[in-house]
């Protein structure tokens, strides 16, 4: 007993090491920014009156996000809000109505609510730049808490198969996730349409260009030391605009085991075209419904566009396991990366009002295919590899 006792200890004291020479004496990490506002970031508002149903609205830039990222947001004065059958969630535009944004669930539910916007008598999003945002943890292969994310893919984790702890066979060497409807981890999966969603690099180009200039916010100073033990360079940065790709998911997961698993289905889901970095439980919803309004002629999908922010690094440093970085590091970023990603989007909305007429108003003719892994929208993805489902799957029966 008095071996156990002391072994414990000895663990407990490591921990507590750690945490004092990484966060500081006397006191545990805790962000203040993470999951919550006050008076001092609730910078912009919805304010006025209710339309009456079926008054017209055309925005030329339309902000996908959640309530609590939008409390970031400083700048804009959504003066009038929208009402419609099934739509449940927030629409409002700003006065002179060019600007308008939608306050959004999560994943599936938001796919409801985009679906439910797009029909709303009167609203005609079809000329309209759609902008997804939120905040999500990074991979520090690619980027550092606190930045931002411009990304080409969105990823789909759930469409997949998993066998978890002893039951992983032998041969799958750690791979715990793989693809769908395959008897190996390394096959390309059996496909039903929304694993992948590719966006217009012409826009994802022109939003680069016009964000060059920016000054970032950074980190606190115990995440600032904290980053410098990484050991990847991105992570070691100070908040940048990064080029690297969503995987969304219902599921909230972290950890070196669970992100290297998410890179190998990233890649071979993509052909090896993303570059896997932010995760987030928002943006393969988001981006169902507007391919499905795109699908019915609603709006023009490739005039989407995903800015995410990062609140937390998706893996620990070496010095830390995964529970000790997701608890007591936490989302320690949220505030910095959701003012940066509001910079960037605020940098967006300028541009577009500048140049309706001349660069926005037409289109922004996209180089790349542009829609699902099925082509629903026409083209073909060249991401996607001929597959056949095994038997014993459903697809393979």
């Amino acid at each position: 007993m008095t071996r156990l006792l002391k072994t414990a200890f000895g663990h407990t004291l490591v921990i507590l090491t750690l945490l004092f020479v990484f966060f500081g004496p006397g006191r545990a990490y805790k962000s203040n920014s993470t999951r919550t506002t006050n008076s001092s970031i609730c910078t912009s508002s919805t304010t006025g009156a209710t339309a009456s149903s079926g008054t017209s609205s055309k925005p030329k830039v339309l902000i996908i996000g959640n309530t609590f990222e939008f409390t970031y947001l400083s700048g804009l004065n959504f003066t009038t809000s929208y009402t419609g059958p099934l739509l449940t969630s927030l629409y409002a535009c700003t006065e002179t109505g060019e600007i308008c944004k939608l306050e959004c669930g999560q994943e599936l539910v938001s796919a409801q609510q985009i679906t439910a916007l797009a029909l709303v008598p009167g609203i005609d999003l079809t000329a309209t730049y759609v902008i997804i945002t939120g905040t999500g943890g990074v991979n520090p292969k690619y980027g550092t808490a606190g930045g931002v994310a411009i990304s080409q893919y969105s990823i789909q984790l759930e469409w997949l198969s998993m066998f978890l702890g002893s039951d992983l066979p032998a041969n799958f060497s750690s791979q715990y996730m793989y693809a769908y409807a395959q008897a190996s981890p390394f096959e390309y999966p059996s496909l039903v349409g929304s694993e992948v969603y590719e966006l217009n690099t012409a826009l994802v180009d022109r939003i680069a260009a016009i964000s060059t200039d920016l000054e970032f916010e950074d980190v606190d100073s115990d995440l600032q030391r904290l980053r410098q033990t990484y050991l990847f360079e991105a992570a070691r940065k100070a908040p940048f605009l990064a080029h690297c790709d969503v995987v969304s998911s219902q599921i909230y997961w972290h950890g070196d085991v669970a992100g290297h698993n998410v890179e190998v289905y990233a890649n071979i889901v993509t052909s090896g075209a993303a570059k896997p970095c932010n995760t987030n439980q928002d943006d393969q919803g988001r981006l169902l419904g507007l391919a499905g309004a795109a699908e019915a002629g609603l709006l023009d999908f490739s005039r989407v566009a995903m800015i995410k922010a990062f609140s937390n690094f998706d893996r620990p440093p070496p010095q830390l396991s995964a529970y000790q970085s997701r608890y007591y590091v936490g989302e320690a970023a949220t505030g910095p990366g959701l003012r940066n990603a509001w910079s960037v989007i605020r940098g967006i909305v300028a541009d577009v009002l500048e140049h309706w007429e001349d660069v926005y108003e037409d289109g922004i003719s996209a180089p790349n295919y542009v829609g699902d892994a099925k082509g629903t929208l026409g083209g073909t993805p060249p991401f996607v590899q001929n597959s056949t489902a095994v038997a014993g799957s459903v697809q393979g029966a």
